[in-house]
């Protein structure tokens, strides 16, 4: 070798050890090089369900948007806690986000033991889908109204059984308001999801089930095989006009039980890289493929920005610390 290339080579290789160092330097979380790495969407409960359902189409979504690998992991466990506490606690450079309720990020830190989170733990970045609530029957039952459902409820003086996801959230919640405003008693009968809860009504095992609404459960309504009695929402439902909220039926001040999807990062994390995911989030909401899947009627179409969906958690949390305090 020509002893008078060396010192080139050797320039060469030093300019190229600085670029590489450089480069392994630069923060992960810049919006310029954003997503670099793996990005993990965790969603608190097991595969099938409402959140694992919209996760899965976000990520693919913001994936072909941004490129780079988005995957959706499912850590189950605690009604959401043990999910949410890996959130909350990773760093919040956009590799770990979570697509979840916003009853989960922040009302189950109120009724969970040891939970190490709360709703000021998280940024949000967009809302997703908003799910409002039903009261349904099976297709062939007596009840023919909100108004007879509540009736039946009160003359069987506190078995009247309603099935639901959970045991201490949203939907317990609202059922537990009814009684507590001077209304009937409800024994609730908490399943894993919102198709379990359906199944157990279909089944006979139970009298009612409260849900959050769904394609599935809207097929349900539609075929006959189940019966819609009454909302939770705050008005009646375009897709279900015929029923009555529970504020029409005497219940004004039930605590929210709409099931408000989100995808939220860590809070602290980069401004940049939220207005970036926020802005693939924005397009993903407005493509065809995503009301396909998720229903058009659930997907998000007002403003669902950071800063809206921050004040949707400050003022629904607000509520569920009340009604949990009563």
């Amino acid at each position: 070798m020509s002893m008078v290339g060396t010192p080139r080579i050797a320039v060469l290789l030093a300019v190229a050890g600085i670029v590489a160092a450089g480069c392994a330097e630069m923060p992960k979380s810049s919006t310029e090089y954003y997503p670099s790495g793996i990005v993990r969407i965790i969603t608190p409960f097991a595969a099938g369900g409402i959140s694992d359902t919209t996760a899965r189409v976000a990520a693919k979504c913001i994936e072909n948007e941004l490129g780079g690998t988005f995957i959706v992991e499912n850590q189950d466990g605690g009604g959401g806690a043990i999910g949410m506490t890996r959130v909350a606690s990773a760093e919040p450079d956009g590799y770990t986000l979570s697509v979840v309720s916003l009853s989960t990020a922040a009302l189950v830190p109120l009724v969970t033991d040891g939970a190490r989170y709360d709703g000021s733990s998280f940024d949000p970045i967009s809302g997703i889908t908003l799910a409002p609530s039903v009261l349904v029957v099976k297709g062939d039952s007596p009840y023919r109204s909100g108004q007879e459902a509540l009736d039946a409820a009160g003359q069987k003086g506190g078995s009247f059984s309603v099935a639901m996801p959970g045991s201490k959230g949203v939907f317990a919640l609202a059922m537990n308001g009814i009684t507590d405003a001077g209304g009937p008693g409800f024994t609730n009968v908490p399943f894993v999801s919102n198709d379990q809860s359906a199944a157990a009504v279909l089944g006979g095992n139970v009298d009612s089930a409260y849900l959050s609404t769904s394609p599935a459960l809207l097929a349900q309504i539609t075929s006959g095989a189940l019966r819609a009695l009454a909302t939770g929402a705050d008005a009646r439902l375009d897709f279900l006009p015929e029923i009555p909220t529970f504020t029409e039926l005497g219940y004004p001040d039930l605590p929210d039980s709409t099931v408000n999807v989100a995808l939220l990062a860590p809070a602290g994390l980069d401004s940049g890289v939220r207005d970036t995911l926020a802005k693939a989030m924005d397009s993903c909401l407005k493509d065809p493929k995503t009301a396909e899947v998720l229903g058009a009627e659930f997907v998000r179409d007002d403003d669902a920005g950071p800063e809206a969906v921050r004040a949707e958690i400050s003022s629904s949390a607000v509520q569920w610390r009340e009604a949990v305090e009563k």
